[in-house]
Order: structure tokens, then C-alpha cells, then sequence
């Protein structure tokens, strides 16, 4: 048994075969399911087969966790986090056999897995979701701090969409000599450390953003004044040095990085934000609304590479 998390009066733990007699009771509870759209399970030996063929653990790192009492182990229900490939979201979601309704273990339990995923797992945003009927399940999603988006329809039933960011990730301007502390490792890993120095750091016209979880900066960004000749904009910017810390990488969290900077850039009046992609990252820039210009070209020392932009005005 391998415990995840701790409360005050609870403790979350990953799932076993013996669990099973669990699902297969609360499942047959209409009141439990009315709202989730499943279907009760036809049997406990079905309810086994489920738990069995649970994956999420090692294909995700995160999941669906049993919430069990300190005081006698009692098994009330499960909570958990939920990650959607196809939306590349994770969803906080939670059920309890009824009896333990009405006594706060629900919001105990998922204020707990949404911390675990901002912390633990440094997830940038995380989801809830909720039939419109289901009035108490809104207040738990509330007083975990997550705010509506809208409605939609969800398992084939109308549903209401919320949202909570993380409050450990910020974005804010640093210096030139900041930037090397990712720049290196991720962008010029085995070489010296004069290779982080990019001609133009310093102008007054450059500007450096890092992207920090709580007191560390774990990603970094320069955007520099200069102009492509492929493009007829006059003010152009370009952006150069992108980098996230290996352990935070595929966590969209580069994402952050340039809204910020397209933000900044957009203040500026800027028309268009172009940089060289390494081939690894165009469909990084791709899902960000960037294009591909021309053909693909080799940087020394570095690889294959691809021009692309966003016009902005």
C-alpha cells in the first residue's frame, strides 16, 4: 500500500484489488452516481477487473487515490487527480459512499490533491467538473478555490467547467547573467559557460524573463530587438534562449513564458515575434499559434532548426 497524502484526518493512498468491494457498493448507489454519468458494475469480480487493469499511477505519475480514515483505516470513498490526454488537462475529482456525506472529507481531501499536483507534480492549472444539478459538489469545487469557466457538456451531461492556477509559478523580468543558470544546462550543456552569452544581452532595448516555482527559477527567455529580412515589419523582436529546467519540462509550462512575453512585446506595439525553433520545439510554438517560414537550416553545434513568427498587429 503506498500512502500519497496526509491530512489532518485522512490519508490518500493508491488503490489495491482489495478496494473492489468498495467500488462495486458505492457504484450501486443511485444517489452517488446519479451525477457522473458510470453505470454501476455488474459484479465485485468486474469492480476486481477495473482495479486491476488501473494504470494511471504509471502511465501519468498521478490518479484516483483512496480516502481512508487516520483513526481506524475506514475506506470513505476515493479522490484524486485525473489527467486528459486528448485536452492535456488535469482534473481534481473525488466520490464517497453516502454515509460520509456532509462531513467535510470531500473538500479535506481534494484541497489536499490539488496541493500534492501544484507542489509535488509543479502541474500549472488544474480542472474540476460537475453536473449543473449537483449543488453540493459545486460548493466543494468553490471552497477549494476553483473559479467557473463555463458550461459544457462533459460524459455526455451537461456540466459546469472550473479552473485554478498555480500560486507557486510567476513570471518577472531578471537580468542577463540570470538567464545562465537555465541557459546553460538545457542550451549549452558541456560547454563553457561564456557560450550563454548571447550578442545584444545586455542592450536596453533586450529584455529577459524567468519563470519561477516558489524562490527557484526554472525557466528563462530573452527577447531581442532585431529585425528578420524574411519579414516586412518594422518592429520586430526575436526570441532566443528558451529554456525549462529538465524536472519541470512537459508540464506546459513554456506556455507561460511566452504569454508573458507576447504580452510585453504587445505593450511595446511590436508587429511581429519570430525565433529559430530547434526541430524538437516547433510543435511546441505550433500549439502556441506560431508558423513555419521558410525551410529547415543547421546551426553549428546545435542542429536542425526552422524559422517561425506570430504577427501580432
Amino acid at each position: 500500500m503506498t500512502t500519497i497524502i496526509e491530512t489532518n484526518r485522512l490519508y490518500l493512498r493508491e488503490f489495491t484489488i482489495e478496494d473492489a468491494e468498495h467500488f462495486f457498493y458505492m457504484n450501486n448507489d443511485f444517489d452517488v452516481i446519479k451525477h457522473t454519468g458510470d453505470t454501476p458494475f455488474d459484479s465485485i469480480n468486474d469492480a476486481k477487473m477495473f482495479l486491476k487493469d488501473y494504470n494511471q499511477y504509471k502511465l501519468h505519475g498521478m490518479g484516483r487515490w483512496a480516502v481512508c480514515l487516520k483513526e481506524d483505516n475506514t475506506f470513505l470513498g476515493w479522490c484524486g487527480l485525473k489527467y486528459h490526454p486528448k485536452e492535456k488537462l488535469v482534473e481534481v475529482g473525488y466520490r464517497f459512499y453516502k454515509k460520509f456525506w456532509n462531513n467535510g472529507y470531500a473538500t479535506e481531501s481534494a484541497k489536499a490533491s490539488i496541493k500534492y499536483g501544484f507542489e509535488n507534480l509543479k502541474l500549472k492549472n488544474i480542472y474540476a467538473h460537475c453536473h449543473i444539478d449537483n449543488l453540493a459538489s459545486q460548493k466543494v469545487i468553490e471552497k477549494c478555490g476553483l473559479s467557473f469557466l463555463n458550461n459544457g457538456i462533459y460524459d455526455n451531461m451537461p456540466a459546469k467547467l472550473y479552473k485554478t492556477k498555480n500560486p507557486y509559478l510567476n513570471v518577472k523580468k531578471i537580468s542577463a547573467n540570470e538567464t545562465h543558470i537555465v541557459r546553460h544546462p538545457i542550451l549549452r550543456a558541456g560547454r563553457s559557460i561564456e557560450d550563454c552569452i548571447f550578442d545584444g544581452d545586455t542592450l536596453k532595448t533586450t529584455y529577459h524573463l524567468g519563470l519561477y516555482f516558489k524562490k527557484e527559477l526554472i525557466g528563462v527567455v530573452t527577447l531581442m530587438k532585431n529585425k528578420h529580412d524574411f519579414y516586412s515589419e518594422k518592429s520586430q523582436y526575436q526570441l532566443r534562449g528558451m529554456a525549462i529546467l529538465q524536472a519541470y519540462q512537459k508540464k506546459g509550462l513554456g506556455e507561460l513564458l511566452i504569454l508573458e512575453a507576447e504580452k510585453l512585446l504587445k505593450d511595446l506595439q511590436t508587429e511581429r515575434l519570430w525565433l529559430n525553433a530547434r526541430e524538437v520545439a516547433v510543435s511546441f510554438y505550433k500549439n502556441q499559434g506560431y508558423n513555419v517560414n521558410g525551410d529547415a537550416f543547421q546551426i553549428p553545434k546545435i542542429g536542425l532548426h526552422y524559422t517561425m513568427s506570430k504577427k501580432f498587429i
